[in-house]
């Protein structure tokens, strides 16, 4: 079985990745092909999975390569972990848009207001998604793409309707689920649960403890510990999921938001930093100004540690990155996929009527029973027509609005893509004349990410 990683060099995946196939022994003895642009990146993941492989007894054969054709040629299955442009370039897009009256960028919007999951600006996602699936038509054929690179949605969405590649989407927001039952006093492992919708955009339908329904400890835990909660303890990085904003989501839609569901929402919830701050705590969330510093100096501080692994031999890595697997579902699909067994894991996949109201074509995050080449999703219990219509929809109809837009540039070039960025702003709160969205376009694509050789 060959694996290919795409985008290896992304330190936050490619790690979790390789520990978790050293460590299922019923996938030992893949070929895994690490690729990526940057020889640099790409020869500090090679040499950290050699080393874990072999410190754990392994028998993964492990390669490398800077030639995406090379690295698909044959696979099983396709691993879309790469991000265009990396955070540099998105923070100038960041800061150009707030230049121009847009807070946290064009790509801040109702429902997508996480800063990392620009939707409208980062035609190159799309690019490279789409040169891997046809890539794969014409080199591997019969495997399989797992699309784990941001904007999740609207990337799978777009494979599945313009591709033949069998394609499936990863996240992982959905663990949320036991950070909320652990503060209601609550054993994960001894919970079942269902969450359903889109990407960034999936909610709570089920809870239940011995059969029975635990959604009342949540009620309980609102009741009676949560205005203490939060008067006393700062929210950390990605722990919006127990926010007054998640509470309050929970009271408006009438299901509780799970995982980065919960740094979205509308705009109540983000107008600015003092708003950001009354509902997500004194950091603002990790999308506000202060949690964006925070978080790209906690990312500086795990690439130095990377490095620091991948150029000194006397480090151990295997202690370094653990012995136990990460949680990711990438292994359990592939050891599904592979061997037969069957899994409950929670996918990005064709909706096809499994949430009324969202069209068949498009990519819904729900339960899916896989098994060698079958998906099953499993039937959805509870999703109340408010949370269809006030988030699942509006979420639905901006996605539409990104890949039109990534069209018009497939079509049209750059002229055609401009006029329907600024289409876009013209439907943003934020926009005060025709002016002000063609100005702030127009800013936009001056900038290095926009250039052909970028």
């Amino acid at each position: 079985m060959k694996i290919s990683i795409i985008g290896a060099g992304s330190m936050a995946f490619s790690a979790a990745l390789i520990k978790d196939l050293a460590l299922t022994k019923s996938i030992s003895g893949s070929k895994v092909t690490l690729m990526d642009i940057s020889e640099e990146r790409l020869n500090a993941a090679f040499n950290i999975a050699r080393r874990y492989a072999k410190e754990v007894g392994s028998d993964l054969v492990i390669e490398k390569t800077l030639d995406v054709v090379e690295a698909i040629r044959g696979s099983d299955f396709v691993i879309n972990v790469a991000f265009a442009g990396g955070y540099h370039n998105l923070e100038l897009m960041i800061e150009t848009a707030e230049k121009h009256g847009y807070y946290r960028g064009i790509d801040a919007t109702d429902w997508n207001m996480v800063n990392n999951y620009n939707i409208y600006t980062c035609y190159k996602q799309y690019q490279i998604a789409l040169n891997i699936a046809r890539t794969m038509e014409e080199y591997a054929p019969d495997g399989w793409l797992l699309q784990v690179a941001n904007p999740l949605l609207e990337v799978t969405t777009m494979l599945l309707r313009k591709t033949r590649v069998k394609v499936v989407g990863f996240c992982h927001g959905f663990h949320g689920y036991a950070e909320l039952a652990r503060v209601c006093g609550l054993d994960p492992d001894k919970l079942e649960f269902q969450v359903a919708g889109l990407n960034h955009d999936i909610w709570l339908t089920s809870l239940t403890q011995d059969g029975e329904d635990a959604y009342r400890y949540i009620d309980e835990w609102l009741e009676k510990d949560a205005e203490n909660f939060w008067k006393t303890y700062i929210l950390d990085l990605w722990e919006e999921q127990l926010s007054r904003a998640a509470a309050d989501m929970y009271r408006r839609y009438g299901l509780y938001p799970i995982g980065d569901t919960c740094r979205s929402g509308t705009w109540v919830y983000h107008k600015d930093l003092k708003t950001k701050q009354r509902w997500y705590g004194p950091i603002g969330g990790v999308d506000s100004e202060i949690g964006w510093i925070i978080r790209r100096l906690r990312y500086r501080s795990q690439l130095e540690r990377f490095y620091r692994m991948a150029n000194d031999p006397t480090v151990s890595v295997s202690r370094e990155l653990g012995l136990t697997r990460s949680g990711e579902q990438f292994v359990d699909f592939i050891d599904s996929v592979t061997n037969g067994v069957e899994r409950r894991l929670i996918l990005n996949v064709r909706n096809n009527g499994v949430i009324p109201g969202i069209p068949a074509d498009v990519a819904v995050e729900v339960p899916v029973y896989v098994s060698k080449e079958t998906l099953r999703p499993e039937p959805i219990k509870n999703l109340p027509s408010s949370v269809v219509k006030f988030a699942l929809i509006p979420r639905w109809e901006r996605m539409e609005w990104a890949l039109e837009a990534f069209d018009a540039l497939s079509e049209g070039g750059k002229q055609a893509y401009r006029e329907a960025l600024v289409n876009i702003l013209l439907a943003d709160p934020r926009t005060s004349s025709l002016e002000q969205a063609i100005s702030t376009v127009d800013a936009l694509l001056k900038l290095p990410y926009y250039r052909d050789d970028e």
